[in-house]
């Protein structure tokens, strides 16, 4: 397998964790709201145990946003390898690999004929990032 093709491999796997992360935390911060003074759950047991509910769940909240920069990181690391490609090379990968696209649509897209994309696509598979 080639380097290009792990490289994309990945990006897509980031960006699967980025988005998951991010559900976590807008259910976190739900969870939170509910237990912090004005929330549903408030009210039902006594404010110690309110206060050191919320606590854990700001050090989770920390946590997963220590996740989330790191994945960030890593997302934009992947992008800078494949903007080396550049040109039609990058505008192939990125419309195949990261957009999800099939090759007759991007061929339309970008006004190339289909062989010409498959030749570019191929060359980018063999290609080393």
């Amino acid at each position: 397998m080639s380097t290009t093709r792990i490289v994309i491999r990945n990006y897509n796997e980031v960006m699967k964790e980025i988005s998951i992360i991010e559900d976590l935390i807008a259910v976190t911060k739900k969870e939170r709201d509910d237990w912090w003074e004005g929330g549903r759950l408030y009210k039902l047991v006594p404010l110690d145990n309110a206060a050191w509910r919320v606590d854990r769940l700001n050090e989770r909240l920390s946590e997963m946003y220590q996740v989330l920069e790191e994945l960030e990181y890593k997302r934009k690391e992947i992008e800078y390898k494949l903007s080396r490609l550049g040109g039609l090379e990058y505008q192939v990968a990125y419309k195949r690999y990261v957009e999800g696209k099939p090759l007759k649509a991007i061929a339309r897209e970008l006004c190339y004929s289909l062989e010409r994309i498959k030749q570019v696509s191929a060359k980018i598979n063999r290609q080393k990032v």
